[in-house]
């Protein structure tokens, strides 16, 4: 089985498993692999991870993994009988595909546990509803875990010489930095595989727990980045009215800044560009 997939898509669009004995014609855009055919399961479900990785220096490397993330369940039960193949819902795990479904279920829970029966039973989880699910399996989740910040670290490495590369033709390298979306799904040995990295993942909230995690990725890496709001209109004008003065012939005079407030009002606070 293979899977293939638009290379300049999101939300599942596009997305079909094919088998061995079907043809596909060659074109461009496309990027078919190998479909994982053994997955593990939650009650008979398929599911991935996105998991939120903020890097805020590739040389060297800097990366934070947020410790609360998404288990996105497939809504109908696993199966790779022929008859399957064209059924989305069994096969892909994008929440936008899978909130079409008539038996999707929503999660109206926090971060920490589900508040009732109906979250019990969603088809979005947190971090510790699997961990809870896997200490009743048996499984250790600490070594699953584990195996997933190898798997990120290696694949920032991986990037890490294109990416230093490009950005040293940056004026303010040092004041970059990128949170990515990691899609990770694990198999029947419970091995991570990466399903893909997303540059720009949504930020957009579908349930109370959706807002409640990336309200705290986005606090959290506001604070690591030390990101501060600046009044970009009152650096401009005086840009603008230093740049007058010396035409004028007029020097100004250096102001030694003694606190925070003076480095504002000087426009010379870190201006940090948040693209998330």
């Amino acid at each position: 089985m293979y899977i293939l997939k638009p290379t300049a898509s999101s939300c599942g669009r596009g997305i079909r498993v094919i088998g061995k004995k079907q043809s596909v014609n060659k074109r461009p855009g496309y990027l078919i692999s190998k479909y994982l055919s053994k997955p593990h399961l939650l009650r008979g479900y398929k599911y991935d991870m996105r998991i939120y990785v903020l890097v805020t220096c590739f040389e060297p490397l800097k990366a934070y993994i947020f410790t609360q993330g998404l288990v996105r369940l497939a809504t109908v039960p696993y199966s790779t009988g022929k008859g399957s193949l064209k059924k989305r819902f069994i096969h892909l795990t994008n929440f936008s595909v899978n909130k079409k479904s008539e038996t999707y279920v929503k999660n109206t829970g926090g971060a920490d546990k589900p508040k009732t029966e109906e979250d019990e039973m969603s088809f979005k989880w947190s971090f510790d509803q699997l961990r809870a699910e896997y200490k009743k399996m048996g499984i250790d989740s600490d070594e699953v875990f584990k195996n997933i910040r190898l798997l990120i670290i290696k694949t920032l490495m991986a990037v890490e010489p294109q990416i230093t590369t490009a950005m040293r033709t940056t004026k303010h390298r040092n004041q970059c930095f990128e949170v990515y979306g990691f899609d990770v799904i694990i198999d029947a040995k419970l091995r991570p595989w990466l399903l893909e990295v997303n540059v720009c993942p949504s930020l957009s909230s579908s349930s109370p727990y959706d807002k409640q995690v990336k309200t705290l990725l986005l606090c959290d890496t506001l604070h690591l980045v030390g990101y501060r709001l600046f009044d970009r209109k009152r650096i401009d004008d005086d840009k603008k009215k230093e740049n007058k003065q010396r035409l004028l012939g007029f020097e100004s005079k250096n102001k030694q800044p003694k606190s925070t407030q003076d480095f504002d009002d000087l426009g010379e606070t870190p201006k940090l560009s948040l693209k998330h």
